[in-house]
């Protein structure tokens, strides 16, 4: 995967060695990477941005699977235990685990929510595209520049960037909660499930 990656700006730096060296006298526009090779790097690397996204809602479903199995658990477990077992200790682990694992959930909840304000007057983001009627959004797209297109992309790199972070962080705070409701679920399990 990472072969494919533009090499826009490394080309830039050896053509640069190669003038200093070579005695030419390349202008800058000659060195410097023309605008589709940066659009193609944009694209590229907005890709990464939604791979990470992608990543980070796998991640979600995995945690609130093993958050369900959690809360499955104890409830067999009290459903099935004897009254004598349902001590005061059993509570306190079944509460703890039970509200370590809500909190996990409800973190988890917060890394899947949709984030759906990007950059106003996009070309590319569905948002402000779905907004126009078709034959204004193609005839601004038909206008629009290769710098103004490099912008947008750039644009649209930067609020994913945005949105993965903010999903990565929900997505740890989910985690701590679950790994956390471990040790008082298994003492509440062991407290009611008499072997």
């Amino acid at each position: 995967m990472l072969l494919s990656v533009p090499l826009a700006f490394g080309n830039c730096a050896l053509m640069s060695c190669k003038r200093k060296h070579s005695g030419d006298a390349m202008t800058d526009e000659k060195i410097r990477p023309n605008i589709q090779q940066r659009i193609t790097t944009a694209q590229w690397v907005l890709e990464r941005h939604l791979a990470w996204i992608a990543a980070a809602e796998i991640k979600v479903s995995v945690i609130v699977t093993i958050d369900t199995a959690l809360l499955g658990g104890l409830a067999a477990a009290f459903g099935t235990s004897e009254s004598v077992a349902r001590t005061a200790w059993a509570y306190h682990f079944i509460l703890t685990a039970s509200g370590a694992v809500v909190l996990g959930l409800l973190c988890a909840a917060m890394a899947v929510l949709p984030r759906t304000n990007g950059p106003k007057n996009s070309l590319l983001f569905f948002g402000p595209i779905a907004a126009q009627n078709v034959t204004s959004y193609c005839a601004e797209f038909k206008d629009a520049t290769d710098e103004q297109l490099l912008t947008d992309w750039t644009e649209q790199i930067h609020r994913n960037a945005q949105i993965a972070r903010d999903k990565y962080v929900w997505v740890r705070r989910s985690m701590v909660w679950s790994f956390f409701a471990v040790v008082p679920w298994i003492a509440a399990i062991g407290l009611l499930v008499k072997f």
